[in-house]
């Protein structure tokens, strides 16, 4: 059965959330499918008390902390690989270092994180020597992002070799990115359909707010402009048959497509636009003469037009050429 950590909760200490904000962050992530959230010790003490929905894991640095902190489900630690409950991480941050885990003998669990350049060689062998060599450990695997393909990795581990990753929002900590296996999964294998993600934008709100950071508005999944469309043979694809450009429904993540106009634009995307707006579109030739007006000024200003700005220019040409 699939399992999906989440740790980016680990990575709040510097912050100054309230603990409203991070009891909400924990509920909406499990409401689009994490099944287990890590924090670490500062975070928990800000919450005061665990939610009532979901399992908790707390990053301790000492075994003996599992005392001072009871009630998690479980706890994660690189100091002692042989205590009950204990997830023991292992830091490995080459292929080659793979066979440092044949000395690990006593742990019922383990943690691998690292493997940047797993892609970069043969993973499908090097993921099964992970579990040849922990045969009798569950492995909980937490690829490293450094190459840009931490996300891939843990999707493959997950549909091929095992059942647990750990992830964050955003891929925060240099890991993979919650948000990016849980869709992977929906897409390939029906995973937690049940499970919605229209909290993302919600999410990635409240993450925000934490932070003080900005997430990037072609991020993968929670991106606010991966939706907009500016080039028309773009915009006339997606009109006709919006699976040609898209992978998913935008709506699937709370969001919508959205024409853009800008120097990119052509007269399809024009058309599409004012259709779009309810307002009357007027004859090619005047279309024409939007289009070179929207290329004109687009590209002195670098940058799109707003819609109020896109009707605004409309309107002028149309009173200008009298029509």
């Amino acid at each position: 059965m699939i399992k999906i950590v989440d740790n980016t909760l680990t990575s709040f200490d510097g912050c100054l959330p309230s603990k409203g904000d991070l009891h909400t962050f924990c509920e909406l992530l499990i409401s689009i499918g994490v099944d287990m959230i890590e924090m670490s010790i500062p975070v928990y003490e800000k919450m005061e008390y665990l939610p009532k929905m979901g399992r908790y894991i707390l990053n301790i640095h000492f075994p003996d902390e599992m005392l001072l902190y009871p009630g998690f489900y479980r706890y994660t630690c690189r100091q002692d690989d042989n205590v009950d409950g204990i997830i023991h991480e292992i830091q490995l941050n080459d292929t080659r270092e793979i066979v440092k885990l044949r000395a690990q003998t006593r742990g019922r669990e383990y943690r691998i994180i690292g493997l940047d350049d797993l892609l970069c060689g043969t993973f499908d062998k090097t993921m099964s020597e992970m579990n040849k060599n922990l045969a009798n450990s569950k492995i909980n695997f937490c690829p490293e992002n450094s190459y840009g393909c931490a996300s891939a990795l843990a999707v493959q581990w997950l549909l091929n070799f095992g059942d647990d990753v750990t992830t964050s929002f955003a891929g925060v900590k240099n890991n993979a990115a919650t948000e990016e296996v849980i869709m992977a999964l929906r897409l390939q294998v029906r995973h937690k359909i049940n499970r919605d993600l229209s909290k993302l934008p919600e999410i990635t709100k409240i993450y925000e707010k934490i932070t003080g950071t900005t997430i990037g508005n072609k991020k993968p999944i929670i991106g606010k402009n991966i939706f907009k469309v500016e080039a028309g043979i773009h915009a006339d694809g997606l009109k006709k048959n919006p699976a040609t450009y898209e992978a998913f429904e935008p709506s699937l993540v709370g969001c919508k497509s959205e024409i853009v106009i800008g120097k990119h634009s052509g007269t399809k995307s024009i058309k599409l636009k004012l259709e779009e707006m309810d307002f009357p579109i007027p004859n090619d030739e005047i279309i024409e003469k939007i289009l070179n007006e929207v290329k004109r000024i687009c590209t002195e200003n670098r940058k799109s037009l707003r819609d109020d700005e896109f009707i605004g220019l409309v309107t002028e040409v149309i009173e200008i050429e009298g029509v």
